[in-house]
């Protein structure tokens, strides 16, 4: 099995490093949006990430950064007492799926979001792929459903 490292860090100072895996995130799985490009917004990730609500998980195999959980940390608007993160994006590089390495981050993400005070922890997933089917398989139900409508 492939060795990999995983690190928290902050997208300010990794985003153009990470850029690469954004635009192979983006051609992968856009379904809609297609016309925007994989262009991260740097200043509202650098504010989350002042206010203490954004959680980045980077995994790197020796130097090379294969894979990333970016998610959003904070108190539920509609429910108070809830303290939840929700997953802004998560990758890992196609030749490297069933390595085990998509599995490490969730688990690394539920772990930190805990120390941090989550409550909760939700993903989104696109609909026929290796994380829609993993995440039932991991404890995970299904919460609610998406859907998007370009204009």
């Amino acid at each position: 099995m492939p060795d990999f490292t995983i690190i928290e860090t902050t997208v300010s100072d990794k985003i153009d490093a990470m850029q690469p895996l954004f635009e192979m995130h983006h051609d992968e799985l856009a379904k809609t949006g297609r016309q925007w490009k994989a262009a991260p917004h740097k200043a509202a990730y650098q504010a989350l990430e002042e206010s203490g609500s954004l959680l980045v998980l980077i995994a790197y195999q020796g130097d090379e950064i294969v894979g990333y959980s970016i998610n959003f940390i904070g108190l539920h608007l509609h429910y108070s007492g809830l303290r939840y993160a929700h997953n802004d994006a998560l990758f890992v590089r196609p030749e490297l799926r069933g390595s085990g390495l998509g599995i490490k981050l969730i688990h690394e993400t539920e772990r930190r979001a805990s120390e941090r005070g989550a409550n909760m922890l939700m993903w989104h997933a696109k609909p026929e792929t290796m994380l829609a089917s993993l995440l039932p398989r991991m404890g995970y139900g299904m919460e609610e459903i998406q859907y998007c409508k370009e204009f």
